[in-house]
């Protein structure tokens, strides 16, 4: 378990891949491998520092059950738990089965015969129809469609072997509100978006085109106003739309719902984590720190809690001297590479997710969904630093990822809490893998973009799109280069409107749970808005409904009336599944995908031979009079 544990704080997101791959191949910057690294040495280490302060309130806690690491525990149980006078298959026999059968199958909707990856029957009916394409296309389209894909790929993007049903009911009733706004924003052609495909995650010219933001850079990589107003401004697809509107509902959501809701906790949370720093100024706090805190579980009596006070603890200051020394590296970086960010943006970083952390953290421990701070930072920076996208997308890795890795760690020490894994020996552990993961990713990553052909373009033949990296290009031009202020007051002014909705709708609710009655008992609408942010393109209906089926089995049915064979099986399953397909998809990629080996047959072509495969707009460009929609070429906002 502690050698499972040691890969497991490797998963997740490598956030500042995104900066390396958006600046190399959208930007044509050329930095060194040592920017590279000492980028992703602050950014990966930086969440340590705030991964102590979450113990006392995300692991320790037996309310915090952290669902999302259950199938980790059951897969080493699995494996090397002795089982005595069991009845049925093995937990072992289950998964080299489920394995197995996974790693065959995953061949069929991965290679031969991708109509099981991307079941669009429907829109075969009539191939050329835009409208049918739209609603139940699973490429370019909505995806509503009720049998909607064959491929685990496609069935787990969501977990529901993990999630508690009500969690992955909520999420998806979001899921569908966000379609259906999506279907109301086209079709009533808000801001002319019908020049443009319906759900797809690129940025667009006021011509239909893709934009580029080189063309309104200068040599510094800053927005030039004169090469703007030539240009054109960024748009954005209906689905873009609608997901960065509950995007931005979400954070003063979250501010209203948490401290309705969680008022105390987080009342002691923030009392607790300030008292310690005022403390600091006194000597004997420091001689304290410098000794073993044995005593932080002394407030818990639950038996994991007792069994885990036989070990000693990290001390705090083990976490502060992580959380200095990486500030420190990342005040060398910005400030010795052309990055065009200020020192002061990373103190605000730090200043946003001390405030938000805490929240977010608790409600992925008790949901399993988790939430980052990147579009956030993107807006407040976008305003302080207007037309400067390089140093946006720097402060948002640090923003975002000092939450996306504390819960990282922080999984992991529950996991450990579980597991009865000494917390020292953990702590070191961490801090080499982690070290050791930033020269695999980079290696990895520069490989990949030196040795993949097309890599990150839309139609890369083994569907290396960069979905993820795109969206992130799109955040940096529209935050960045173009900067909030344009579109809220001119671009896109609907969307400003979104901050005082998602403040009602948190206080609206919180106030109803609190003290009111007849509230439902799992319905979180953090959980709701998160389902919306979860049909973000190109990631539409397709990933969510098969997943829906799969979650209703597995958490409700199987749990509720076969409470004895979930209990054996589920988290094996998913294990299973998981590293038969994992497995199987790096030896097709290197087999078949690599050496661009075509297998050209209609169960392949078809699901991309119609309007859904394409992306075309409702609205053709060429029937304008001017050749082009929205603001004239020299009046640009």
């Amino acid at each position: 378990m502690f050698s499972t544990l040691l890969y497991a704080i490797c998963q997740g997101a490598f956030y500042t891949h995104y900066n390396i791959l958006t600046q190399k191949l959208f930007y044509h910057s050329a930095f060194s491998f040592g920017y590279q690294f000492l980028l992703s040495l602050s950014v990966q280490f930086i969440g340590f520092g705030f991964a102590g302060i979450l113990r006392k309130f995300v692991v320790y806690p037996a309310r915090a059950l952290w669902p999302t690491v259950m199938p980790t525990i059951a897969i080493n149980k699995a494996l090397l738990g002795k089982e005595e006078h069991e009845s049925g298959m093995s937990r072992y026999k289950f998964f080299f089965l489920t394995f197995f059968v996974m790693f065959v199958y995953n061949w069929f909707p991965t290679f031969i015969i991708n109509i099981l990856n991307t079941f669009n029957w429907m829109t075969w009916i009539k191939p050329t129809s835009i409208n049918l394409a739209n609603i139940t296309g699973g490429v370019t389209g909505l995806g509503i469609n009720p049998i909607s894909s064959f491929d685990w790929n496609v069935i787990s993007f969501n977990s529901p072997l993990v999630y508690p049903f009500w969690s992955y009911l909520t999420q998806y009733l979001g899921c569908i509100l966000a379609a259906l706004i999506v279907i109301a924003v086209y079709y009533s052609n808000y801001m002319i978006c019908q020049y443009l495909p319906i759900f797809t995650n690129s940025l667009y010219t006021n011509t239909g085109n893709s934009f580029k933001v080189t063309k309104i850079l200068d040599s510094d990589n800053k927005l030039d106003v004169k090469k703007y107003q030539s240009y054109s401004p960024p748009y954005y697809t209906a689905g873009n739309l609608v997901t960065y509107g509950a995007f931005i509902c979400a954070y003063p959501l979250m501010i209203t719902w948490s401290f309705i809701v969680h008022s105390k906790l987080l009342f002691n949370a923030f009392k607790d984590w300030t008292l310690n720093l005022w403390a600091l100024r006194k000597l004997t706090t420091w001689a304290i720190m410098f000794k073993n805190n044995y005593r932080l579980l002394d407030d818990y009596d639950d038996p994991h809690s007792n069994a885990m006070k036989n070990y000693r603890e990290v001390p705090d200051w083990w976490y502060f001297a992580i959380l200095i020394a990486s500030l420190i590296v990342g005040i060398a970086v910005v400030e010795h590479y052309p990055t065009n960010t200020p020192v002061w943006g990373l103190f605000v970083s730090l200043g946003f997710n001390f405030v938000f952390l805490i929240p977010t953290t608790i409600l992925q421990a008790t949901t399993g969904y988790s939430f980052g701070l990147n579009l956030l930072i993107e807006m407040v920076m976008g305003y302080a630093l207007p037309g400067n996208p390089v140093a946006i997308m720097i402060l948002k890795a640090f923003g975002y990822n000092i939450d996306g890795q504390a819960d990282n760690y922080v999984s992991n020490l529950k996991i450990a809490h579980y597991c009865k894994i000494p917390p020292m020996a953990l702590f070191r552990g961490q801090c080499i893998i982690v070290l050791i993961q930033i020269f695999v990713n980079l290696g990895v990553l520069n490989w990949q973009i030196s040795n993949i052909k097309d890599f990150c373009t839309p139609h890369q033949n083994a569907k290396f799109t960069c979905p993820d990296a795109v969206t992130y290009y799109n955040a940096s031009v529209v935050w960045g280069a173009i900067g909030p202020k344009r579109i809220f007051n001119y671009i896109y002014p609907i969307i400003k409107w979104c901050w005082l909705i998602g403040a009602c709708i948190g206080i609206l609710f919180g106030v109803w749970k609190r003290w009111g009655k007849f509230y439902p008992k799992y319905f979180d609408p953090m959980l709701f808005v998160g389902g919306m942010l979860n049909m973000s393109p190109p990631y539409n209906l397709m990933y969510y409904t098969s997943g829906m089926i799969v979650s209703y089995i597995s958490q409700y049915y199987m749990k509720r009336h076969h409470l004895n064979l979930w209990e054996k099986y589920n988290y094996v399953l998913s294990a299973g599944f998981s590293t038969g397909l994992v497995l199987s998809a790096i030896i097709i990629f290197f087999a078949v995908q690599y050496k661009d080996t075509a297998f050209n047959w209609w169960g392949n072509t078809v699901p991309y031979a119609g309007a859904d495969g394409v992306g075309y707009p409702l609205k053709n460009i060429t029937d304008t009079a001017k050749g082009y929609f929205g603001y004239a070429p020299g009046h640009y906002p």
